[in-house]
């Protein structure tokens, strides 16, 4: 993993809305930007958990948010990859 260290204990506090999320986007091929609604369709969360996970995930640099695209309502973000780093921790301990 790179020099961001993540351990057990991060992992395990990411809520479980943010650990279905990244699961999910890891079902995504590589370098593939996911939309809110596929996130829903994949994991039954509600669009506001979804974007509060996603975030979150953002702020744990777990996933990525294309920053130049305007949103998709009724979600906060237009799409979402996870990263190399995020697939790493699921891996480890997911």
């Amino acid at each position: 993993m790179s020099n961001i260290t993540f351990d057990l204990e991060d992992f395990n506090m990411l809520d479980l809305g943010a650990k279905k999320v990244l699961q999910a986007l890891a079902e995504a091929k590589k370098g593939i930007f996911v939309n809110g609604e596929e996130i829903h369709i994949k994991t039954g969360l509600l669009p506001t958990d979804i974007t509060v996970a996603v975030m979150s995930l953002r702020k744990s640099l777990l996933v990525e948010i294309p920053t130049n695209l305007d949103s998709q309502p009724p979600y906060e973000f237009y799409g979402v990859m996870i990263t190399n780093f995020g697939r790493q921790v699921l891996e480890q301990f997911g």
